[in-house]
Formats: structure tokens, sequence, C-alpha cells
């Protein structure tokens, strides 16, 4: 293996250690946890659109989100302009605790990237953005191909 690809693998796994190390603080489950990212990533969208991202049941989604409400990570606050429908979104308090802990990491990794030249950025986010796209591509044959509930095989567009 080149040790480019050494490295990205050794990205995963710390990844994963960064991950457990959220969670533990959060005081929050996986499921929880990966909530949480969907809503930092889109900080306001609908229990039905949450659930979605999950791959999860709506009353299934009402569970990880009472939890996390419960526990002042989410709040939920009425939809703008229909009264039946409900927003979810991240508190103020559970963001500014994730970023404090995320931002001297992110921080340090831009300010190595600028140091590099204009030629040598380049360079990295092609190889970056090559990764990327591997890692969608290898989800995307994955979930197409693995079995569903009930043995089903999901189809190209994510049902089953």
């Amino acid at each position: 293996m080149h040790q480019a690809s050494v490295l990205v693998r050794q990205i995963l796994v710390l990844n994963e250690a960064m991950e457990f190390i959220m969670r533990r603080e959060m005081d929050i489950n996986e499921t929880d946890f990966q909530a949480m990212q969907h809503l930092m990533k889109q900080p306001s969208m609908s229990p039905g659109e949450l659930a979605h991202l999950l791959h999860l049941t709506p009353a299934a989604t009402t569970t990880v989100i009472d939890r996390l409400v419960l526990k002042g990570h989410v709040e939920r606050a009425p939809h703008p302009t229909d009264r039946r429908r409900w927003l979810i979104s991240p508190s103020e308090k559970s963001v500014r605790d994730a970023m404090e802990k995320l931002m001297p990491m992110i921080l340090e990794v831009d300010e190595k990237v600028r140091n590099y030249d204009h030629a040598d950025q380049a360079v990295i986010v092609d190889f970056l953005g090559a990764v990327v796209g591997s890692i969608k591509n290898r989800i995307a044959a994955l979930e197409n191909s693995s079995p569903g509930p009930g043995g089903s095989t999901a189809t190209s567009n994510g049902e089953r």
C-alpha cells in the first residue's frame, strides 16, 4: 500500500476514536451522535427529514429527538409556515461545546495546508477530493448491494 493510502486509513480510524470521545463527552449514543452531525450540517430540519437521513422510522427518530432534547443538545420549534410541523435545531450550547473541542484541530490542519504554495494546495485538495469521492462511491455501492431488512436488496435510488 502507498503511504498515502495507509494515512487515509489512519485518518478513518482516528475519526472513529474522535467520535467515541465526542459521544462520551456529550453523553449520547452513536445514533444520537449521527443525528447531531446531520443537524450541525443543516441546522434546521423536520423530524421526517432527520428520519430519512438516519434511515430510521419516524417513531424511532422521535425517540432520538426526545433524548437529545432531554440532554439539551437540540431544540424543537414550530415550523414558521405550517403550524402542524416542527423544526429541530441543535442548541447553541451544544454547537459551541462541540466547536470548542473541534476547532483547535481544524485550525491546525488549515494552518498546515496554508503553509504550502498554491500549486501544492491544489494537489492536496485534488487528492482529498478524490478520497471523498472514493468513499462516497463505496458507500453508494454498498448501500445498493446490501440486503435490507427482511433480506431485500436496495435499489439504485435507495428504496427496498
